[in-house]
């Protein structure tokens, strides 16, 4: 449990979730897709918020520690 609550004190992971909710509405509404190419529309806007949590897990430590 305690890498759960560790995770949700992240504010990237929170932006992700944000970026997921969006993500859910841009698929029912569309409104971004019909900006990009046709073949890359419907993909392109799921992408970033798998991409986000991929690059939280390999962060190891917190950008104002570098």
């Amino acid at each position: 449990m305690n890498p759960i609550i560790q995770r949700l004190k992240s504010r990237t992971y929170w932006v992700a979730i944000l970026g997921a909710l969006l993500t859910a509405i841009e698929a029912n509404s569309g409104f971004i897709s019909s900006l990009m190419p046709p073949a890359y529309g419907k993909y392109a806007v799921m992408l970033w918020p798998v991409l986000m949590l991929t690059l939280r897990e390999i962060t190891t430590s917190a950008l104002a520690d570098k």
